[in-house]
């Protein structure tokens, strides 16, 4: 977890205690005291952060390493660079293992990640090596822990070639023992790789022009594709055995022209109150939905087994209101 709101939602849903690990780069002194009485592990993202999570209640905590490794991703979702917002350089990385050792912490072990919707394990590899030569470097102290973070990217396009999460966990733990011979416990945070495939967003869809097709949601429900570029397949879920009449791109609601959720799909013919269906959806698309355009966020339904249940119900109108006290009616 990464904010006191996805720690809540995390002891909320039963998550085990001793399962819990802290991040953040800005974590607030609330944040520290909340990650503390729940027990959560913390990754110090900074030199400032020692005194605080100690003055906060925090017992045991990893130093998460910065180690200078571009991923190749999208810009925007890289964390391990030399410029990134996240972590310790490694020679900081050493002054923040002693520092919070002498102020009484326990300093179990280092943490890195080095971005999202990774493809490949190479960067990541070279992030390896560079985490044990900072436990190396360190004296009169031996990592308990490993934490080699995630990014493990999904399929979200038929063009997508990604390692399965065995090859590329696989990988970096051979590498990881192969550097570092002695006993080690390792933290992994598979995250996407877990859930994304295991989401399928539903629109209707309303009006046809040309090749446009208009959806009832758009960047407010998923903002990847402006975001980040990302690319998605569709089907129309009530019509999916015809045959496609041809590439139409799939529009939002929304007042930009850049609403756009995909560029370019195979599709038969879209008609109004069809049904429009983007699998891969199940990561960072909800979770960073908004209200744009005072467009109410969409319900969540679990389905399994033939069984369907809902599990976040959909906002309305008054749910929004609900927030601006000064226009209540």
């Amino acid at each position: 977890v990464s904010t006191a709101g996805e720690l809540v939602f995390a002891i909320r849903a039963g998550v085990p205690r001793d399962r819990l690990v802290f991040h953040g780069n800005n974590k607030s002194d609330e944040e520290l005291r909340a990650a503390a009485a729940a027990g959560a592990l913390v990754v110090l993202d900074s030199l400032e952060e020692i005194g605080r999570a100690k003055e906060a209640g925090v017992t045991s905590v990893l130093v998460r390493v910065t180690p200078g490794v571009e991923a190749e991703t999208h810009h925007a979702i890289r964390t391990a660079h030399e410029e990134s917002k996240f972590g310790l350089l490694p020679d900081e990385a050493v002054v923040a293992v002693e520092r919070a050792t002498a102020a009484g912490l326990d300093v179990a072990g280092l943490h890195v990640h080095i971005g999202s919707q990774l493809t490949r394990a190479a960067e990541s590899l070279v992030a390896v090596e560079r985490v044990v030569d900072v436990a190396t470097r360190c004296r009169d102290w031996t990592p308990r822990i490993f934490n080699l973070g995630g990014g493990l990217g999904v399929r979200h396009s038929l063009e997508d070639v990604v390692p399965d999460a065995a090859t590329f966990a696989g990988e970096l733990v051979a590498h990881l023992r192969a550097r570092w011979t002695r006993p080690f416990g390792l933290i992994l945070e598979p995250g996407r790789s877990l859930i994304g495939e295991a989401g399928v967003t539903l629109y209707e869809i309303g009006s046809v022009k040309h090749a446009t097709v208009a959806i009832d949601g758009g960047m407010s429900d998923n903002p990847r594709p402006q975001l980040y570029g990302s690319r998605y397949e569709a089907l129309l879920a009530n019509r999916a055995d015809e045959p496609s009449a041809g590439a139409y791109r799939i529009a939002g609601k929304h007042c930009e022209s850049g609403d756009v959720l995909i560029e370019s799909v195979e599709l038969p013919e879209p008609r109004r109150e069809d049904l429009l269906a983007v699998p891969a959806t199940g990561a960072y698309t909800l979770a960073m939905a908004s209200n744009y355009n005072g467009v109410p966020r969409p319900a969540a339904v679990l389905v399994g087994d033939g069984d369907a249940e809902l599990i976040r119900r959909r906002e309305s109108l008054d749910d929004l209101l609900s927030a601006e006290p000064s226009i209540q009616g």
